[in-house]
């Protein structure tokens, strides 16, 4: 396990509410200077809650997701914010920066040696793609973990119905169309 290698054992049962709590608050640290993104986090963690719950996981499986959804984005804490709130499209060398959010993220998250290896694997897989042209690793199909999957169709749908400094917010139901057209190439068909 990633997490348990640091530390030689996973967090105990007794902490694991204060380590909630703490995670969640990490989460939140990044959106308290955006008002563009503020409630994504809660937002993307309830959605995943809700399809945590729909797909019956157990409650390891539940709390490793959930604690995914609050980090997920953490690793943009190294983002310029230049290339973070750019109004327009990112350029080539941009995008590279951008997308290093997700391995800083990772390295961040390990760092704290108590976060399961599901939660890690959540953080590095939620900009993977189905069809393999996502990032950071190029993973295609189930290559990606399935909790990294579930958090991706929670984050993009959240970005989707959110203003952003790039675009207006979108209907529910045109993001639900969306992701129902992305179906194959973006996310499992």
């Amino acid at each position: 396990m990633l997490a348990s290698s640091l530390t030689g054992r996973p967090a105990a049962p007794e902490t694991s509410g204060a380590c909630e709590v703490a995670l969640r608050a990490l989460g939140q640290a990044l959106e308290a200077h955006d008002s563009e993104m503020k409630g994504h986090t809660d937002r993307v963690t309830e959605l995943a809650r809700w399809m945590a719950e729909a797909l019956a996981w157990s409650p390891s499986q539940r709390q490793a997701l959930r604690w995914g959804a609050y980090l997920h984005d953490v690793g943009k804490i190294e983002i310029p914010d230049t290339v973070l709130y750019k109004p327009g499209p990112l350029d080539a060398s941009e995008w590279a920066v951008m997308r290093s959010h997700v391995e800083g993220g990772v390295q961040f998250a390990a760092a704290l040696g108590f976060v399961p290896e599901t939660t890690l694997r959540v953080i590095a897989d939620h900009h993977e793609r189905w069809d393999g042209q996502g990032y950071p690793a190029g993973k295609a199909g189930c290559q990606i973990s399935l909790a990294g999957r579930v958090l991706a169709l929670c984050d993009v749908y959240d970005a989707l119905i959110s203003d952003r400094p790039y675009k207006k917010a979108w209907t529910p139901q045109e993001a639900l169309a969306e992701i129902g057209a992305q179906a194959g190439r973006q996310f499992l068909y």
